[in-house]
């Protein structure tokens, strides 16, 4: 671990930070066949079943839907990506479900000195996701990826699709489905940038970290970053953007925090009523949200649905700079 990273791991015991991951939130072309994806294919349980937003719980992972025709995972880009936690005995068997659908898979691949089985794929609307086994996979020899000094090439357009098809063979699949979060891979043009601010600005915890790429663990889930120079939420949508807890003492300090550091936000608002949150960016334009359940006191703006007429400005939250503490 390097200088950065103990000072940020002895300020996150004091400052402000999120306790908890969430839940994803990510763009549907269609809601009705996203939702067909992730619980007739995938398995997940609907949970939130509204007109414009479905949430589906897989374990400890929870994915929102909303309508957006743009926003979802470039078709020749790796990043982002969301990953499942995978058990090594039912990785083929649900690749063969997804295939069962017409879902472009590929060859499961790992990395040189690592134990890891790994396959992406997507739903509908292009949103890319990873089957992730720790360990134990011996269902097939795994394809050693380019960047580990392999051959393996993954052909990222090739795993985009139209429509889901019927499965002919419907009630015959193996009942098996992914399990929790595993991580999550997301677009950065400047990495160490990337790092300094989720260490400094958030509280992050250092994971680890290679030529290419850095993990830090945030309200406790696993938030890698890839370069790469595009690919995150475009400037004036709302998805994709990614939800972590805080307690209602720390939404007003982070807020601040944010804003001490050139950040942009906007006023805090409410859903329903009883929840309080917040949105921006970091410095590669991925959005974020802080998002406090309830026991909130301060004051807040009430959105639509809690009976206000408060809408979140999401292009100002754009920014170029910040006050980068490595620059």
């Amino acid at each position: 671990m390097n200088i950065l990273a103990d000072r940020a791991q002895e300020r996150s015991a004091s400052m402000a930070t999120p306790y908890a991951f969430s839940h994803i939130n990510i763009p549907a072309r269609d809601l009705v066949h996203s939702k067909r994806f992730f619980v007739e294919v995938l398995g997940g349980e609907l949970t939130i079943d509204e007109p414009r937003l479905a949430r589906v719980q897989f374990d400890n992972f929870g994915i929102v839907i909303s309508p957006q025709a743009e926003g979802a995972t470039a078709p020749n880009a790796e990043y982002p990506h969301y990953a499942f936690t995978v058990e090594a005995e039912d990785f083929m068997d649900i690749k063969g479900r997804l295939e069962a659908y017409g879902v472009p898979t590929h060859d499961p691949w790992g990395r040189k000195g690592r134990p890891h089985a790994l396959m992406y794929f997507r739903d509908p609307s292009g949103n890319q996701f990873e089957l992730f086994c720790a360990s134990g996979f011996t269902a097939v020899p795994l394809r050693l990826g380019v960047r580990a000094g392999g051959d393996y090439v993954i052909d990222f357009p090739g795993l985009c699709y139209s429509a889901l098809q019927t499965a002919a063979n419907r009630d015959d699949l193996p009942k098996v489905r992914p399990g929790g979060f595993n991580h999550m891979t997301l677009p950065f043009r400047d990495i160490q940038e990337g790092k300094r601010f989720f260490l400094e600005v958030l509280g992050a915890e250092f994971v680890f970290e290679l030529p290419d790429h850095v993990t830090v663990r945030l309200g406790g889930a696993e938030v890698g970053m890839g370069r790469q120079p595009y690919g995150s939420t475009p400037p004036e949508a709302e998805y994709p953007h990614y939800t972590v807890l805080v307690k209602p003492a720390d939404l007003p300090a982070l807020k601040q925090r944010l804003e001490q550091y050139g950040v942009p936000t906007h006023d805090i608002w409410t859903r329903n009523g009883t929840d309080a949150a917040m949105y921006f960016r970091d410095p590669s334009g991925n959005l974020w949200e802080l998002y406090c359940e309830r026991g909130f006191n301060g004051t807040m703006r009430r959105g639509i649905s809690a009976g206000g007429d408060y809408a979140v400005d999401m292009k100002a939250l754009n920014y170029n700079a910040w006050k980068d503490p490595g620059k």
